[in-house]
């Protein structure tokens, strides 16, 4: 089984995926490691700044794909489950891997996100801590804009959508349990 957690950024991705991955006992990797390979190969065509236009996040994630599709074909054939998260992926191209691979998913976002919760949210990525106000702003504002377009690429799809906004623990609980127990199997 590929788990896969994708959604918005600061949305709650990593943290659930290492809580799974634990409780599970299976690999996980986040695509910002993935796209950090990248980026140190300097491949050509790679997302270089923020653009939370639904456009630009559908052509990265389009991009993207035959480097997700070939690390999935890759951990397929050594390990029988596995967890991938990140903002790098959407319902479309998980959907084209279900009809492959054995594949359990859920989409997370937030749609209420201001500066102060964006600083102070509980995700693993501190890479945000340095950017300057002005950019932390613009991404506190992006985020639930994207959200939004997550959500409904989830539901046109049928993957499990999940609000991180409110009561966060409860959240995390039901996006476990929408992952664990709803595999979707083409």
């Amino acid at each position: 089984m590929i788990y896969f957690v994708g959604g918005s950024p600061r949305s709650g991705k990593s943290i659930l995926g290492q809580q799974i991955a634990a409780k599970l006992r299976i690999g996980w990797i986040s695509t910002d490691l993935l796209f950090e390979i990248l980026r140190a190969k300097q491949v050509e065509g790679m997302k270089t700044k923020w653009d939370a236009s639904t456009e630009a996040i559908t052509l990265a994630a389009e991009w993207f794909f035959p480097c997700l599709e070939r690390f999935v074909w890759r951990i397929s054939s050594h390990a029988e489950s596995y967890l991938i998260e990140g903002a790098d992926f959407l319902p479309a191209q998980v959907a084209r891997l279900s009809a492959k691979y054995q594949i359990s998913s859920v989409f997370l976002g937030c749609s209420k996100m201001t500066l102060d919760r964006f600083d102070r949210f509980p995700g693993h990525t501190h890479g945000y801590a340095h950017l300057a106000k002005d950019v932390r702003q613009q991404f506190a504002q992006d985020i639930p804009f994207w959200s939004e377009f997550v959500r409904q690429e989830a539901e046109r799809y049928t993957f499990p959508y999940i609000d991180m906004s409110d009561e966060f623990p409860t959240r995390l609980n039901e996006a476990e349990a929408m992952l664990i127990v709803s595999p979707r199997c083409n």
